[in-house]
């Protein structure tokens, strides 16, 4: 009998954008790094590559992009996947919560019937649901130790979607700009190994091991 397929996942949100400290909904759009976001960029791409993945696939975007292939710059093998994109936020998007809420855009974060369009356009649940199921399983048809670059939704998504939680449970988890969760993945389950780690101060950085849980 064969060993099951294991994949080591390396989760990351790309570093602060303009965008993120002026409250906007920025998803199929991009906005420039603030310089915090550079000084983030640069180490998050450290800390990936530390942890030293066979690959990285990333979102086509460029505020995640450019870790991406920072990472990839250090003879890491890199995958451009449009199904990483951050969710369509339809008439939200460049607007403030209050903004879109003034303007009437219906803002859904907990998910709803597969044909309802969350944020007054864009694409559907359904839609979104189709393509993390697409980005899920090419991370676990891929090598034995992957990172990925991706949003804020698209990172919440994919860790729902390996812990086999309800799509609504994904927006318990704070995911802020540059910050790292680490799963392994099975054929029918993926375990948390750690969550909110911040680049320069990552176990495999301070040269010590993510406790593995054997139980």
């Amino acid at each position: 009998m064969s060993e099951p397929h294991v994949v080591e996942l390396l989760l990351a949100r790309h570093p602060e954008v303009e965008a993120n400290v002026e409250r906007l909904y920025i998803g199929r759009g991009d906005s420039p790094f603030t310089e915090r976001g550079e000084r983030q960029k640069a180490a998050l791409a450290a800390a990936i590559a530390a942890w030293r993945p066979d690959a990285v696939r990333s979102s086509p975007i460029g505020r995640a992009r450019t870790v991406a292939e920072a990472v990839a710059a250090r003879g890491v093998p890199l995958a451009v996947d449009e199904d990483l994109t951050e969710i369509d936020f339809g008439h939200a998007e460049g607007l403030t919560y209050e903004e879109a809420h003034r303007h009437g855009i219906p803002m859904d974060f907990l998910g709803g019937p597969a044909d309802a369009r969350p944020f007054g356009g864009g694409e559907t649940w359904g839609e979104f649901g189709v393509r993390l199921g697409r980005a899920a399983s090419a991370i676990l048809a891929g090598p034995g130790r992957v990172a990925v670059v991706t949003h804020g939704g698209v990172f919440r998504g994919l860790v729902v979607t390996f812990l086999d939680l309800e799509p609504s449970r994904a927006w318990r988890f704070s995911i802020p700009p540059a910050s790292i969760a680490t799963m392994t993945l099975q054929e029918s389950y993926g375990t948390l190994r750690t969550f909110g780690l911040v680049p320069g101060e990552t176990p495999w950085e301070l040269g010590t091991e993510a406790r593995r849980d054997v139980t």
